[in-house]
């Protein structure tokens, strides 16, 4: 007969435990939440960040954005996660950029999970993802010849552009020419929207009512509150059944 009082008890003092952690995150949700609804209304959407060091989690800290020069031309990917030609905007390309060569008049940004095609005029022509063959993650783009290569953690690879296969491997003693990074012109940094001009308070309640904000850690930390709470809820709903059940008897 002591048993359920017992259970009851352990049951409460862990209820209370877990209520008390878990109520600060709780906090955070529910205000996130209720001011996202209300988001576009306030104009989150429109407000833009200009604490340094909030950019600074997002994006280039220095400001300094590595990019490739292709006779006269340059290709960078701006903190934004969108590659620009000179200052035109083209796409959005997944990973850091790598390398970047001009062929049969275009022009190939590579990043490390994406490898964009990208017409003199700033057009997006094609996106090569590892969907599509792509030996992803690239860690360097060049030429053998007038042949593009790709280079992963196995080696160099011939790039037939015309069928998108990526298979054959470079020959060994090949002679590649390759890019190094360079810093972007100041005159077309200025023409890229800088970080407070693309990171808003929406996509920053966002991140944080998903614990994305701090990355893998933090999207694991709101994992774990969802579990406790669940762990709550279970609780809360055995004490009260084990104090009906007693109240009957």
């Amino acid at each position: 007969m002591r048993r359920r009082p017992r259970l009851v008890n352990l049951l409460w003092r862990w209820h209370r435990r877990l209520g008390l952690l878990a109520a600060l995150f709780v906090l955070v949700l529910a205000v996130t939440g209720v001011v996202l609804n209300h988001s576009s209304g306030l104009g989150l959407d429109r407000r833009f960040v200009d604490w340094p060091w909030l950019n600074s989690v997002y994006g280039d800290a220095s400001g300094d954005l590595a990019a490739f020069e292709l006779e006269g031309r340059w290709v960078s990917r701006a903190a934004n996660g969108l590659v620009y030609l000179d200052g035109l905007e083209v796409a959005p390309c997944s990973g850091t950029l790598v390398g970047a060569v001009q062929h049969a008049g275009m022009f190939l940004a590579g990043c490390e999970q994406e490898l964009l095609l990208i017409a003199p005029g700033g057009e997006l022509i094609e996106a090569v993802t590892a969907s599509t063959g792509l030996p992803s993650p690239l860690s360097g783009v060049g030429l053998v010849g007038d042949v593009v290569v790709l280079r992963n953690a196995e080696g160099w690879w011939l790039a037939d552009l015309e069928v998108l296969e990526f298979r054959a491997p470079a020959p060994g003693g090949s002679l590649i020419s390759q890019l190094a990074p360079d810093r972007l012109p100041e005159s077309i940094r200025n023409a890229i929207p800088a970080r407070e001009q693309w990171l808003n308070w929406e996509r920053v309640l966002l991140d944080l009512h998903s614990g994305r904000i701090a990355g893998r850690v933090g999207v694991l930390w709101m994992d774990f509150i969802g579990v406790l709470l669940g762990g709550l809820a279970m609780s809360g709903i055995a004490m009260w059944w084990l104090h009906r059940r007693r109240g009957r008897r």
